[in-house]
């Protein structure tokens, strides 16, 4: 609608709402950092800034105006014109011979005797001539190919070798002293039967209230995990009600 039709309900003046501005942030450190001001303000008031005489217009630097007084070091060496020199006895070693080496010439051998290089293994990507190199790039299988790959390291074998010694010394010295296994007494073997059939036949009830339907992935891992637990306590229950004396291993060993 036009904002100035004529219409009586646009001369009768409405009263304009005020603007009510957020509180402005003050920050918590506000006084310290004023009475941190107010002390250092007057820091020079009572000697002032130091006054240095400042040369006048005429007196500009010039060139080799300015001196320099350098240390004096004494580069002078003695020397021994006519220097005594011992036979060489028995006991005292000789002299060694400088060797003069002809580097012209083995430079030229060492080149000579060089393999050259293999050529490098480009390839044009584009039509204004961008080159990528394979070699350096990573795109051609360059470690996969080395001797070594997935190897085990030689001081990773030593290390394993020495752990593993170590190891079975330990548990030859251990099974010297101890025999390695111990007969199973009947309280022990009551005790744990009672427990295992304990805890198949809670396993046994959580199996049975289970649903009908195994419509979703985790009714079928819930099923599956409790079938292979009944069938791992079963062995064992059966192994406990066979024989009659069993042989445990020491926990130690």
């Amino acid at each position: 609608m036009n904002e100035y039709q004529e219409n009586i309900k646009y001369l009768i003046q409405r009263p304009k709402t005020p603007v009510i501005k957020p509180a402005m942030h003050r920050s918590i450190f506000n006084k310290s950092i004023q009475r941190e001001f107010k002390l250092n303000k007057g820091c020079h008031q009572t000697m002032g800034y130091a006054e240095v005489k400042v040369n006048g217009p005429c007196q500009f630097l010039k060139k080799n105006t300015r001196k320099v007084i350098r240390p004096f070091v004494d580069n002078t060496k003695t020397t021994i014109k006519n220097p005594v020199r011992y036979p060489c006895g028995p006991n005292k070693p000789s002299p060694k011979k400088e060797i003069s080496k002809n580097f012209l010439r083995e430079n030229i051998v060492d080149v000579v005797r060089r393999v050259p290089l293999l050529p490098k293994h480009r390839v044009q990507d584009s039509r204004k001539g961008h080159i990528i190199v394979l070699n350096e790039a990573g795109l051609e299988p360059t470690y996969v190919l080395k001797k070594d790959f997935g190897k085990l390291p030689l001081y990773i074998e030593k290390i394993f070798k020495k752990n593993e010694t170590v190891r079975l010394v330990e548990i030859e010295r251990t099974q010297a002293i101890k025999p390695p296994l111990r007969r199973l007494p009947e309280e022990e073997c009551y005790e744990l039967l009672t427990g295992l059939k304990t805890n198949w036949a809670e396993l046994n009830r959580q199996f049975l209230l289970l649903p009908m339907l195994t419509d979703t992935v985790t009714k079928i891992k819930r099923k599956t995990n409790l079938e292979n637990q009944l069938g791992s306590l079963e062995k064992d229950i059966t192994l406990l009600e066979k024989y009659s004396a069993l042989y445990v291993c020491n926990d130690d060993v």
